[in-house]
């Protein structure tokens, strides 16, 4: 901890709760393990989106300083199938707390709502919790697949 421009440190040690016998160590560990392969892939969807939309301002940007009818016309192409992309990944339709009701989840909010049901309680992860993480993988490989697609051709 740093106060007052100095440095301190002290060794702290984790434990799990004493009343929790049931629970062990082994179990604890494997659902960090889990939670962390499945917030790296959280992580890979939103940076995916955050990349889309960075590339989808630079294109809007550039046709906004150009008048090139041709220019117009392969930005607009680049920005439909960047957002064709972006929907698979992130329901872009969500604007308010209902919306989830009326529009289906994407590959990331299951990722995200994956990673909430392993973190809840402490113990061992539900069994198809890697079987779902294996599967939500694979679905979001095609998107980021389509991705790079996209932005190489």
């Amino acid at each position: 901890m740093r106060v007052d421009g100095r440095e301190h440190t002290q060794q702290l040690t984790v434990q799990r709760h004493p009343r929790y016998t049931w629970i062990s160590d082994a179990d604890l560990q494997e659902q960090f393990a889990l939670g962390i392969r499945i917030r790296d892939k959280v992580s890979e969807a939103n940076e995916s989106v955050i990349q889309i939309r960075e590339v989808k301002c630079d294109a809007a940007a550039r046709m906004a300083q150009n008048n090139s009818a041709r220019l117009r016309e392969l930005g607009n192409t680049l920005t439909t199938n960047l957002s064709d992309v972006e929907d698979d990944i992130y329901q872009v339709r969500n604007q308010s707390g209902q919306d989830p009701l009326n529009f289906p989840i994407r590959i990331n909010n299951r990722l995200a709502n994956l990673l909430r049901i392993v973190n809840s309680g402490d113990g061992r992860p539900i069994a198809n919790a890697p079987v779902l993480l294996e599967r939500y993988s694979e679905i979001l490989g095609v998107q980021l697949g389509r991705l790079t697609n996209v932005l190489e051709t």
